[in-house]
């Protein structure tokens, strides 16, 4: 059985090398769109990549965050999980669709049969930025008094449907971190700390 969740501020996990006896993936998140193919052989501390993908029993995949969006993806059928840090810059280069088609390339993954689950971000009610960034994705920002929101789950959602994922089969986290104190945020804070997301079978 495939298990997920995302944690907060408040919860101690320790993610230096396991979760129970599963070895523990963790990556070197660079901001790009790079996804990564990992198993029990591979080097498991801070891979240099935005996500990672893995069809093992006794891995575990974990993606850190403190206002991009941890997603969390799935197959229970054939045993494939991936785990994936979007950003900014990786949702522009469509890291989401990248792994979902990775999922289905690679480990011939049906579309209806992944979930997707995005935990909790910044969201288009505090992600302000510039007018210089939003050169093609107009349709995810709004004007409020003047400045410019950006809604990155409304891309990353977008990505996921059009990736083949069922609707009902996505789901999404309401908690905006820049919001919610209970979740680190770099906009908010300045921090170094952050959550994050774990997935294992």
């Amino acid at each position: 059985m495939i298990k997920s969740f995302f944690t907060d501020r408040y919860t101690a996990l320790d993610v230096e090398t396991q979760i129970g006896d599963r070895v523990l993936f963790t990556m070197q998140q660079v901001h790009g769109s790079h996804v990564s193919v990992v198993d029990k052989n591979s080097l498991h501390v801070s891979i240099k990549t935005d996500a990672l993908i893995s069809c093992e029993h006794g891995v575990a995949l974990c993606v850190v965050v403190a206002d991009c969006n941890p997603i969390l993806c799935w197959d229970e059928h054939l045993g494939v999980i991936a785990a994936v840090h979007a950003g900014r810059i990786g949702s522009y280069e469509g890291i989401l669709q990248k792994t979902l088609m990775r999922m289905q390339k690679e480990f011939i993954c049906k579309p209806w049969n992944i979930h997707v689950s995005i935990g909790p971000s910044i969201r288009s009610c505090c992600y302000e930025v510039g007018n210089e960034v939003i050169h093609g994705f107009e349709e995810f920002t709004h004007d409020k008094d003047g400045k410019i929101y950006l809604d990155l789950l409304k891309l990353n959602l977008k990505q996921a449907k059009d990736a083949g994922v069922l609707e009902k089969n996505i789901a999404y986290s309401p908690v905006c971190t820049h919001c919610d104190a209970n979740y680190f945020s770099y906009r908010r804070e300045k921090t170094t700390k952050r959550f994050c997301g774990v997935i294992y079978q």
